[in-house]
């Protein structure tokens, strides 16, 4: 297994739960138990069966070949790094339903034209800040494995829960992650990603009804707009 798999989805999930678009903050929010699950894989090296969330996990590391990383990079290989991105980001992930679950309570009372607003803006933060945190990654290089541990189905298979555990043995570091799946037409697709515990679709909750309860929803766009703003600034 190469490292490309575990650099992008450390990478964005850690980098887009610390976007400190609040001053709080987020207390850590526990998994769902995970006994009775029965593994799928245990050395990252077989492929699930095609049509399983855990094969559309695995996917992702195909898609990634083609990123380059280093200090040189041509526009070419910039532009091509960004469409790979949005391409991940937009076709693995349901954005929407993170951000339908992440503003909660809050949801319901925007216009469509609000609501689409809100999906795009957390698109472009989401791009733009996992870029740094994978240039960041300190176990890049580095051997490790990727263990996954089966898929856990719910609501008549239209939901499901895919656990893995990523281990890099030179720097001890064992890392629990579980995807929290949709089913749609166009296969599974990720809506929330748990890391060692912690989700990041609770840390947002957190974040955005605490912004939201004290100054409106108004200041909440206008603080990711700034953030969005300022990584853009940095990247160029």
């Amino acid at each position: 297994m190469r490292a490309s798999f575990r650099k992008f989805f450390l990478a964005a999930t850690a980098a887009a739960a610390a976007l400190s678009i609040s001053a709080e903050s987020p207390a850590a929010v526990k998994a769902p138990p995970k006994g009775g699950d029965q593994a799928l894989q245990s050395n990252g090296q077989v492929n699930a069966p095609q049509g399983t969330p855990t094969r559309e996990i695995q996917d992702i590391e195909m898609k990634m070949d083609a990123y380059k990383t280093g200090a040189e990079l041509s526009a070419e290989d910039k532009a091509n790094n960004a469409k790979i991105k949005r391409d991940i980001i937009t076709g693995t992930f349901d954005l929407r339903e993170l951000c339908r679950l992440a503003l909660d309570k809050h949801w319901g009372g925007l216009s469509a034209a609000e609501q689409n607003n809100f999906v795009a803006l957390m698109t472009d933060l989401l791009e733009t800040k996992a870029l740094f945190s994978k240039e960041q990654t300190k176990t890049r290089g580095k051997a490790y494995t990727v263990q996954y541990l089966g898929d856990t189905y719910l609501q008549e298979k239209t939901r499901a829960r895919t656990r893995t555990k990523v281990v890099v043995p030179k720097e001890n570091v064992k890392v629990d992650i579980e995807y929290k799946m949709k089913k749609d037409p166009g296969g599974w697709k990720i809506f929330d990603v748990v890391v060692d515990d912690a989700s990041l679709v609770e840390n947002y909750r957190y974040q955005f009804d605490a912004i939201i309860s004290k100054n409106g929803y108004g200041e909440l766009v206008r603080r990711m707009q700034n953030k969005l703003k300022e990584l853009k600034t940095k990247a160029s």
